[in-house]
């Protein structure tokens, strides 16, 4: 990795250090649980993703990830991303998986 990049994926882990996040679909940059459908920018390597949340049919979820990236020449999906660092009702942390996909582009 380029210098930059080491010292952009160094301040997003320390941000995102302990609190619920998730990590990017490209690099595994760390970064906050982004909003359904609105495309956000990876800060550490400059990627653009989508989340989609997802319904349980898997049919209608395949078509709603075509039609969303029918633009886009090359894309990659992330099916079910973890969600790092929940608080246990025990105390503690664990991790658990999203009922969404990412859709990002490729570069």
């Amino acid at each position: 990795m380029r210098p930059r990049r080491i010292a952009r994926r160094f301040l997003a882990r320390a941000k995102h250090w302990g609190t619920p996040h998730v990590h990017c679909p490209s690099c595994g940059g760390d970064r906050p649980v982004p909003a359904p459908d609105v495309e956000t920018i990876c800060f550490v390597c400059h990627v653009v993703f989508v989340r989609l949340p997802l319904t349980g049919d898997d049919g209608s979820d395949w078509d709603r990830v075509r039609a969303r990236v029918s633009s886009w020449q090359d894309w990659a999906a992330v099916w079910r991303p973890v969600l790092v660092d929940c608080p246990s009702p025990g105390g503690g942390k664990h991790s658990q998986t999203l009922d969404s996909v990412f859709v990002y582009r490729v570069r």
